[in-house]
């Protein structure tokens, strides 16, 4: 079976445009299965309140996406701008040193790259 590895880059702010990419990791993982995707959703910028504890709107969707596999990365440039901590991310969240580099190392090591909202 052929895994499809996808890494989002999600840097832009707004709910209308996180639940658009929420809808297309689902649909993603609809179309090839949870068990044949490998996803990964790298937050920085403006994108980095949709994975804040404070975004009780997205929560309950997010632990869903999370739950069937999904990685959120936030980035620690990000959050060192922000003057955010590990503990005001929600828990499913994890880190990389950089979103940009990160994003770079994913399409090196070959994986699809989906640009997240406009």
């Amino acid at each position: 079976m052929q895994k499809h590895r996808v890494v989002f880059e999600v840097n832009v702010d707004g709910a209308e445009q996180w639940q658009g990419i929420l809808s297309n990791v689902e649909n993603l993982q609809k179309t090839f299965g949870n068990e044949a995707t490998e996803i990964e959703a790298v937050v920085h910028g403006k994108g980095l309140g949709l994975i804040l504890k404070t975004n009780e709107a997205m929560r309950e969707r997010l632990q869903s996406v999370s739950g069937a596999g999904v990685r959120f990365a936030a980035c620690e440039n990000t959050m060192r701008r922000m003057n955010l901590k590990m503990e005001d991310l929600m828990p499913f969240a994890t880190t990389v040193d950089s979103g940009v580099a990160e994003v770079v190392r994913k399409q090196e090591a070959g994986w699809s790259y989906i640009k997240s909202g406009s």
